[in-house]
């Protein structure tokens, strides 16, 4: 593991950059402006740029919200997404054996996804399996009841997000739908995860940008990003100012904390700048 200064430092090293979007280009809010010049810089160097997200949202709609945040679309190749992860093995028929009926978790009362995916909504008695995608009512407490109920019954539960928390623009951190899926988990029931760090993923967006010679991939999660990266087979850039910060005071803490996620980052660096 090495500590760089800025993406100079390795630029020669790599011909493709999976960059999160939480936490390294903006957490909610404006882009950080420093990673927008470091996205600029990569395109002066002829860099393939791809987003990988662990959104259940679509690659499509953060076209939208990347905009909204001040990164141009011409900067990236494309954006990639867990929540197109989860589309594409409903519509592979990988959970087929599920059935049809979501007990569905969401955002703001979204369920735009349940068309997406050929699926109705149920409620906890009638559902054919669970169906994470947000955590609009508070916190997993607020889930717990619904979790018993459907582990009782054996359902199983699908997660298109699986981070635990999200950054905020104001410095704090929310709750994930990875969060509900991992309280169930530890209930023992049957949890199907999206997104980083699954393998697959890394398939999908290798194929998407055309292929790689030597991709490296930069995160601020150790156990989505950079636990990803290392499944992969591929470097990794450690942004040290992301939802680990309150952990991290030097470089020993870093170890300490990459110990404690069996995983090790190549490279690290406080943010994500040129």
């Amino acid at each position: 593991m090495k500590m760089i200064k800025g993406l100079k430092d390795i630029i020669e090293t790599f011909d493709t950059f999976i960059l999160d979007q939480w936490g390294v280009l903006h957490n909610g809010g404006d882009a950080f402006p420093e990673a927008i010049e470091a996205l600029k810089f990569l395109k002066e160097c002829n860099k393939k740029v791809v987003i990988l997200s662990n959104s259940g949202k679509t690659g499509t709609f953060s076209y939208q919200r990347l905009h909204e945040s001040g990164i141009s679309r011409d900067l990236y190749l494309d954006v990639l997404t867990s929540g197109d992860h989860m589309r594409h093995n409903f519509k592979s028929g990988k959970f087929k054996s599920l059935g049809q009926r979501a007990l569905h978790f969401t955002w703001d009362n979204d369920h735009t996804v349940l068309a997406d995916c050929d699926l109705e909504e149920a409620n906890v008695k009638s559902a054919s399996f669970v169906l994470c995608c947000g955590v609009d009512r508070g916190g997993v407490e607020d889930y717990i009841d619904d979790l018993k109920q459907a582990r009782e019954r054996g359902l199983e539960l699908v997660v298109s997000n699986p981070d635990l928390v999200a950054m905020l623009p104001s410095g704090g951190l929310k709750t994930c739908p990875g969060a509900i899926a991992k309280a169930y988990q530890d209930m023992g029931g049957v949890v199907h995860w999206h997104g980083k760090p699954q393998a697959d993923i890394y398939k999908m967006c290798n194929a998407l940008v055309g292929g790689w010679d030597k991709a490296v991939a930069v995160g601020d999660s150790l156990e989505h990003d950079i636990a990803g990266a290392n499944k992969a087979s591929i470097s990794s850039l450690f942004i040290t100012s992301g939802i680990h910060s309150k952990n991290i005071s030097d470089e020993k803490s870093i170890l300490d904390l990459s110990e404690q996620y069996d995983v090790m980052p190549t490279h690290y660096v406080d943010w994500f700048k040129q």
